[in-house]
């Protein structure tokens, strides 16, 4: 099960912005990398993490300006961290108590990761036509269901984007061959 896997098999690699850096730039980083969080770094050591959501709150809302505000005057320090080889339920759990949507995972010490709930859901994807979940190969090894991945992230079973064939979410072409049943396979003859 996803829960017992080790939380490093699910992290993703970090990237990284200096403390002396502006809230612009941060921002402009997370946009260019597709992140939600950046790991802070003075003298190229880690020393926490800004997230969309420090920027939001500390900046914006705070009435800051991004040109001239420092990340390190925003970021949470010190992050909290989970060594690599620990449970994904017990990072969530250690999230939930910490009441914090981003956590480092850490290697004799070192980071080596970040980790979401976001990482866990994206495993657990259910088909956006039928509702049902799909086997991941992670999960369920040999007996995953092969399915089809539209470029906005939905994903759906193979034989539901069959029948489907454009994206429920976002209306692109999921396939672009379709076959269709004879009649005499078809219930009403």
């Amino acid at each position: 099960m996803i829960l017992d896997s080790p939380v490093s098999e699910i992290a993703r690699e970090i990237a990284t912005v200096e403390a002396s850096a502006t809230v612009l730039e941060a921002a402009k980083t997370m946009v260019e990398r597709g992140r939600g969080s950046l790991v802070v770094t003075r003298d190229s050591k880690p020393i926490g993490i800004v997230t969309e959501r420090d920027l939001l709150r500390k900046v914006v809302a705070g009435n800051r300006d991004p040109k001239s505000t420092l990340v390190g005057d925003v970021m949470t320090s010190p992050p909290i961290t989970i060594d690599h080889t620990k449970s994904v339920r017990e990072a969530l759990d250690l999230m939930n108590r910490k009441k914090v949507r981003r956590m480092l995972v850490t290697k004799d010490g070192a980071i080596v990761g970040v980790f979401t709930p976001r990482d866990v859901l994206a495993l657990n994807r259910l088909c956006l036509y039928c509702g049902k979940q799909i086997k991941s190969a992670l999960e369920f090894g040999d007996e995953a269901e092969p399915y089809i991945e539209c470029e906005c992230g939905a994903r759906y079973h193979k034989d539901c984007a069959q029948t489907v064939v454009h994206c429920v979410d976002c209306s692109r072409t999921l396939v672009t061959h379709v076959e269709y049943p004879e009649p005499s396979e078809t219930t009403g003859g």
